[in-house]
């Protein structure tokens, strides 16, 4: 159909029969027209565009309501161009690797943290470290043997507990303080340092170690980054000690990686206990060549138990269960039990753990020698057999520490030794090379009576009429640490000392004993190998009120060897110790209360002990001495022992002395060769003369 020429009229195109014919208006104006169509159309076409329109508005209502919170910024890429030039230009380890931080957050509230995922493993870099590190020139770190200890820490809570220490420590300059921080935190060193009230009066060294994306990182990587840190750190501090925070709230990643790194350095690793602040600030008094010797130094206990003394036995062991081993590994324990153990003892042992907290699957560090029944003990045979309890493995680490059965010991008399030992034996600072060397040992005990127990002791004072540590040359059975070298030397010395008293006449001059039958009869060869040496043994400068060991006598027993032996009849007679023989001082000890206070509490001058030149000196009767005239009597007393005991003639040079050997004081050996070489000579001789007869015979047959 062609085009409409009215397009604007629409009734123009209609024919009449479209509408449909019907009444008129009210108005009569004409007939009112219907549109032709189904009467259902126009309902279904608006129901269904309705329900489109719901739908799209809940769609909409949904998607604004559940739209997702947790939609991340992509992660700024790591640079790995070279890094614009720094205007301080300072040193860094590596710089191929800008430092950014792209940390991931979580929008929210304000009180909301930021949770980083830790997804990142790239290459490591350390851009804090090396400023750091080229600044430790006047340490020595390129030294192996230094002055310098290394905290380390990646918890903010470890930090805390740990600076407090370290700034205690550099106070004391006797080593040079460094603190490395690895953890994940961005936080800046100053912020940290102020945080925790760390000013410039703590001369604390700081390194910050934590590698670039620390918080991105994931564990494996930081954990290679700790160990990486602690090889650039050994580097260039060489770190006599590193102390680490072992209460558990440490990172475990820094466990994992700096812990294998610095063991297969060689380097010693301190945890500190989460009680460390409070019992171990004596720790802070050490110097580092004590604290490298922290995890070498062990202690054994050797406890020579008593026939029919269950109850005495027993409160020692609940003592020992109670004490705090928490500074290093539990001892081994040995017990010595007497051919005819009683009942109670038997089943009390029978339930016994040692260590007492240790886990199931941990091994038993727990020793019983039974000895087999037979005659009487005998001095000789008791003295073989208690020093033939214990053999150190290493001499200069490995030492023991002897209880007699009525003792009972402070819960903190561990923290005491090890204290006392990493001091004076492995200190290069507090103590000479002489005093060092002529240490034997280190009491708990502090005696009340001499070694004749015939005459109360009074221990030296000093200006103050304060109780201090000393130095005495009398030896103690009842709670006394000896190191392994003089251990080992004592060995040697016990087995020249029986060997000689079977071949040998009784000496004349050192036919008398020195010490009380109420004491061991091995303690009387370690009287006479300490006159014999000059050396002396530790004894601990602690109120009479407190202490570190008590003895309960109320059920004292004779040692076994003298058993039966009026002990009054006994005692040895020398000097001005004689003032009451009749009167049996042992029995008379009063029992002290046991220290339960940190040790910095109870020791003198805040813990810090003297050195061992400034303390009072006793020979082993008792008298005050000099280190020059202890030397010069120990001269005079080994030569004697030596003509007497070792069987050596007055005019053979004396022999030189050997380390760990005491050989040098007997020749019998020395005789037994001669004698030998002798009787070789005089054989060979005797088959040369019977060969030259024989040959002179058939020569002259021959003629």
């Amino acid at each position: 159909m062609g085009p409409r020429i009215f397009v604007g009229d629409e009734e123009l195109g209609k024919r009449d029969d479209e509408y449909r014919p019907g009444k008129k208006s009210p108005l009569g104006l004409g007939i009112v027209w219907q549109q032709r169509r189904s009467p259902h159309m126009p309902l279904r076409r608006n129901v269904k565009r309705i329900s489109l329109g719901i739908l799209a508005l809940i769609s909409l209502y949904y998607f604004f309501y559940n739209m997702p919170t947790d939609l991340q910024q992509p992660r700024q890429r790591p640079n790995y161009h070279p890094a614009p030039p720094q205007s301080d230009k300072r040193p860094v380890l590596d710089t191929n690797t800008p430092k950014k931080s792209a940390s991931v957050g979580k929008p929210g509230t304000k009180e909301e943290i930021e949770t980083p995922a830790h997804d990142f493993s790239g290459p490591i870099k350390f851009y804090e470290l090396a400023a750091s590190l080229y600044a430790v020139a006047g340490t020595s770190g390129s030294e192996l043997i230094n002055r310098n200890v290394l905290f380390a820490a990646a918890s903010l809570k470890s930090v805390s507990s740990l600076l407090p220490i370290a700034c205690e420590m550099a106070l004391q300059e006797r080593s040079f303080v460094h603190f490395a921080m690895l953890g994940r935190d961005d936080m800046p060193m100053d912020i940290i340092k102020s945080v925790n009230g760390i000013g410039k009066e703590c001369k604390i060294i700081f390194h910050d170690a934590r590698a670039d994306f620390a918080m991105q990182s994931t564990e494996f990587r930081m954990q290679v980054s700790t160990s990486a840190a602690f090889n650039h750190i050994n580097n260039f501090v060489h770190p006599q000690a590193t102390l680490l925070d072992g209460s558990g709230e440490e990172e475990a990643f820094l466990m994992k990686g700096l812990k294998p790194r610095a063991i297969n350095l060689g380097r010693t690793i301190i945890e500190l206990p989460e009680t460390a602040e409070q019992n171990l600030m004596w720790l802070t008094l050490l110097d580092s060549a004590s604290l490298s010797a922290w995890n070498k130094a062990t202690v054994d206990i050797v406890i020579h138990a008593q026939p029919a003394a269950s109850g005495s036995i027993m409160r020692l062991l609940n003592s020992l269960r109670k004490a705090d081993f928490s500074t290093s590994v539990p001892p081994r324990l040995t017990i010595e039990l007497p051919s005819d153990i009683d009942s109670p003892t038997s089943r009390y042992l029978e339930h016994f753990r040692w260590p007492p907290n240790a886990e199931d699957n941990a091994g038993n560090l727990l020793s019983l020698h039974h000895r087999i029944p037979q005659h009487g003990l005998t001095p000789e045979e008791n003295s073989i057999r208690f020093v033939e309890s214990f053999w150190p493995a290493d001499p200069f680490a490995n030492h023991v520490l002897v209880l007699a059965p009525q003792a009972e010991l402070s819960p903190l008399f561990f923290h005491y030794l090890k204290y006392t030992i990493l001091e004076y034996k492995y200190s290069t600072t507090k103590s000479g090379l002489i005093h060092q060397k002529n240490l034997m040992g280190v009491s708990l005990d502090l005696p009340s009576t001499y070694l004749n127990d015939s005459t109360t002791f009074i221990p030296p004072t000093t200006n103050s009429s304060m109780v201090t540590p000393f130095l005495w040359q009398a030896p103690n059975s009842n709670a006394a640490l000896y190191f392994g070298d003089k251990w080992v030397e004592l060995h040697d010395f016990v087995a020249h000392s029986l060997s000689s008293a079977h071949e040998l006449p009784s000496p004349t001059t050192l036919n008398e004993r020195s010490v009380s039958k109420t004491y061991p009869s091995w303690l009387e060869h370690v009287l006479k190998l300490a006159r014999a040496r000059g050396y002396w043994m530790l004894y601990p400068g602690v109120g009479s009120a407190d202490s570190l060991a008590t003895l309960h006598n109320e059920l004292y027993h004779a040692p076994e060897e003298y058993a039966g032996v009026d002990v009054k009849e006994e005692s040895p007679k020398y000097g001005d110790l004689t003032a009451d023989p009749d009167k049996h001082k042992l029995l008379e000890h009063k029992e002290a209360s046991l220290i339960t206070r940190p040790l910095g509490t109870i020791l003198p001058s805040d813990g810090v002990l003297p050195t061992v030149g400034t303390m009072p000196l006793l020979d082993w009767a008792g008298e005050d001495i000099d280190v020059n005239e202890i030397e010069l009597r120990a001269t005079v007393f080994s030569a004697i022992l030596r003509h007497e005991v070792g069987g050596c003639d007055q005019d053979v040079e004396e022999k030189p002395r050997v380390d760990f050997l005491a050989s040098d004081l007997f020749c019998l050996d020395d005789k037994r060769m001669v004698k030998e070489v002798d009787q070789k000579v005089d054989k060979k001789e005797e088959t040369s003369d019977e060969k030259g007869t024989v040959e002179t015979e058939g020569e002259a047959g021959e003629t």
